[in-house]
Parts: C-alpha cells; structure tokens; sequence
C-alpha cells in the first residue's frame, strides 16, 4: 500500500512543478553568468549547473505524465488535463523568467559553426586609438599651428548662433551626442562624454583640452574655479595668482558659456595655443549651423555623414583619454541588404564573448559605398543591461560610449573585436564581415 503523502505527492505533483522550475532557474545563472565563479571553477560550475537543469525538467515531466496517465486510468480525464496545464503553466512562467535574465545577461546570438572563421587570422593587439569621423566622436585632433597666445580667440558663429538664433543652438547642443551628455556638472572633464581635443605633442610637453557647452538661467549660479573671459579678452596665462593653467567659461553673450580646460604640463605657449585652437575648432564646427540656422541643416548636423568611397569594411575603435576603460566605435560595412549589425567583443584567450552591441544595417546596392554605423548607438531603454552588477547605468542613455565587463581599471588585456551581419531574410545565415584585435581594459568607477 503506497503511503498517502507519495501518492498525493505523485497525482498532484503541482509543488513539485513549482520546486523544479526554481531550481531550474538557479541552474541557469552560472551558465549566464559565468563570471560569477572563479575562472578555474567555472567549466565545472557551468557543467553541473546543466546536469541541474536538466534533472529539474525531467523530473517534472516524468511526475506530470506519471500523473495525468494515472488519472486518464481512472477515467479521470478533466484531472489529467489539469496536470497537463499545471504543469505547462509552471515550465511557460519559468521559461519566461528565462528570458528576461538572458537579455540581462547579452546572451550571444548562436552562428553556425562554418560561418566563424575569421578573415583576420592575426593575434597582433592595435591599441585603441582609432579616429572617429561621425559626429558622435568624443576626440578631435587639433592644429595649433599659427595659433597666438595673447588674447582669447573670437568666436563669430557661436556668438552669432547665441544672440540670433539661441532656440537653435539649444536644441542642437541638447541632441548632439558630442555636446549633450556632459549634464550640469562643473567638473565635466572627469565625466564620460564632453569633447576631448588632442594638440600635435611638441618639445616632450603633452596635453589635452577639454570642451564643454554649460547652460546658464538668471540666478544660476556660475561654475566654480573657473575664469571668465570674453572672446578677444588678454589669454590670463601670466597671472602670478594661478597655481596652473587656468579653466576658463568664455561668454558666448547669453545664457551659454563655452568651458575650456587644459589638462597637461603647465607651459604656457603651449597650453595657450593649444586652448585658442580648441576654440577655433569648435567655432567652426557651428560655421554650418551659423549659416543656415534651420532644423534641417541641425540634424544633418547630428546624424553626420552616413557613407564614405571604399570597397572593404572596417572598425575604428577609441578609447577616450582620461576616460580609462570606456570605448566608442565606428563601423564602415554596406552588407548589400537589410538586417542588423553585431559587433561580438571576446576575451582573446578564451574567444568568451564579453559583450554583444549592435545597430541596424545601412546599405546600398553599390559594392564601392561603406557606411558608417556608430557602436554603441542608440540602444532601446528596455535593452540596456539593469542588472544590479552593470556598469552601464554610469552611462546617460545615448551616450556613446560603452564598456567591457571583465577586469579592472589598468589591468589590460587582448580582446578580439568580430564584426557580424544577420540578414533581415532568416533563411540566410550570418556572416563575418572582419575581425580586429584590440588592447583594452575595463573601466573601474571612482
């Protein structure tokens, strides 16, 4: 004679539906997350946590057919039925809840086995030091070249833009990428996102500018520690009183200042020349905007152009100074057809994939046209990683930048970067479009 809690147990396993699919599910976590267990336990923690899954659903299933044939023995079909729809119900929520933790986790899309080979065979690590072209670029070189140092560089299209046409050239710098995400902090060049400007290196003294709009209501207060000049005011380099090059907010004449700051060797010529072509330099880039001051020529502004001459696919990828372990890419590809970009990121030893970021294609039936996607671009809000252990929400969104989950601050290591096309068209498979190595690291919040 059975006991009654097995049989009970056995006809309405519903609890047991319930534990399985739990542990099912905590099964799945070192499989997602395999960072999760030190790197010489993780295969084995990865192999026993299948074994797990796959106990779990096998032994739900048995209980549940176990069941509903009993109950169809006993002519007890409506019962039967029930254990059929317990059981789909519990297994449906959890595979649910599956999902949702795999789109936490950039779960890899899987390719076929004859579409990985690589067209780059090279280990040979290029340091992320690639410049960008798009608009969304946060580095600019610079030329100081002819550049005097006596008075603060004039600036005839921003002044122009903030006195005639100040709508304009708010709506442009809050939907810029380059301009928009540095926020209300005073100490924009320590934050991800503001404009950095490189000046040629000469006699050993290196150094860097960096550029921010800040916006400014009547009683805002101004920004602290900074000087403020006027375009065509004497550069204050030589005052006795500045321990260092000094950070200056010129007045553009409105309710915008520009906030330039040198970071690098205090020596005055070339901090000077170096901060005057700064100016210039973002000066020009609103000599557009200036001329035609309309929402048209605004967003071909923002988007930039979208294709360059050129038959072969290529990444460009940009670690921005002084921004340590965040990243910008650019990729240059026309797949001919629709369907999305992916841009695989692998730890170079292992080939584990560390990141997934893609966009959507840009083509054209003309072989001899690239055309520029930005990495990360714009991701959708619900597909950004919020698991409590990303790094990504440092980031406002549409910023363009991303990281790499692996590693610290200054602990560099190899990194294959596999450019990949999915087509639109699922009957057609994916397929590699290049490969490049990369010396990164990861990026350590402070």
């Amino acid at each position: 004679m059975i006991p009654y809690s097995i049989r009970r147990l056995l006809l309405a396993p519903t609890e047991i539906h319930i534990l399985c699919a739990i542990i099912a599910i905590l099964g799945c976590l070192p499989i997602l997350f395999p960072e999760v267990s030190p790197k010489e336990y993780q295969d084995a923690t990865v192999h026993y946590a299948g074994w797990m899954v796959w106990g779990a659903i096998c032994l739900s299933g048995l209980l549940m057919g176990i069941a509903a044939f009993v109950h169809m023995l006993r002519l007890r079909n409506v019962r039967a039925f029930w254990q059929f729809l317990t059981w789909m119900s519990t297994w449906g929520i959890a595979t649910i809840a599956f999902v949702f933790i795999a789109i936490l986790a950039d779960i890899p899309l899987p390719v076929s086995e004859q579409e990985t080979t690589p067209i780059q065979t090279t280990t040979v690590l290029h340091p992320a030091a690639d410049a960008l072209s798009g608009p969304t670029s946060l580095v600019l070189p610079i030329d100081t070249t002819n550049q005097q140092i006596n008075t603060i560089e004039e600036v005839p299209h921003l002044q122009f833009l903030e006195k005639e046409h100040r709508d304009i050239l708010n709506e442009y710098l809050s939907g810029a990428p380059r301009w928009c995400s540095a926020g209300e902090d005073d100490l924009f060049y320590s934050k991800p996102g503001h404009v950095v400007m490189i000046p040629p290196s000469t006699g050993g003294t290196p150094g860097l500018v960096h550029v921010s709009f800040r916006r400014l209501y009547e009683g805002d207060p101004l920004p602290v520690g900074y000087t403020f000049v006027k375009p065509g005011d004497p550069m204050p380099l030589d005052d006795d009183k500045q321990p260092r090059i000094p950070d200056l907010a010129i007045d553009l004449g409105g309710q915008h200042f520009l906030l330039v700051a040198w970071r690098g060797a205090d020596h005055e010529e070339t901090a000077g020349k170096a901060i005057n072509a700064a100016i210039v330099e973002t000066d020009e880039r609103l000599r557009a905007l200036a001329e035609s001051p309309d929402r048209e020529t605004m967003k071909r502004m923002i988007t930039g152009k979208d294709s360059y001459p050129g038959s072969t696919p290529e990444l460009r990828l940009m670690e921005p100074p002084s921004q340590e372990g965040t990243y910008q890419a650019e990729i240059y590809a026309n797949p001919g057809e629709p369907g999305t970009i992916l841009l695989y990121i692998k730890e170079q030893e292992s080939d584990r994939t560390l990141r997934l970021l893609n966009c959507p294609a840009r083509y054209s039936n003309n072989p001899n046209e690239q055309f520029r996607h930005d990495i990360p671009g714009s991701v959708p809000l619900w597909l950004r990683n919020t698991f409590r252990n990303s790094l990504d929400t440092i980031f406002p969104e549409g910023t363009p930048l991303f990281i790499i989950r692996k590693s610290s601050g200054h602990q560099y290591f190899g990194a294959a970067f596999e450019v990949w096309f999915t087509p639109s068209d699922t009957a057609k498979p994916s397929r590699l479009l290049l490969r490049r190595c990369y010396k990164v690291q990861g990026y350590e919040p402070t």
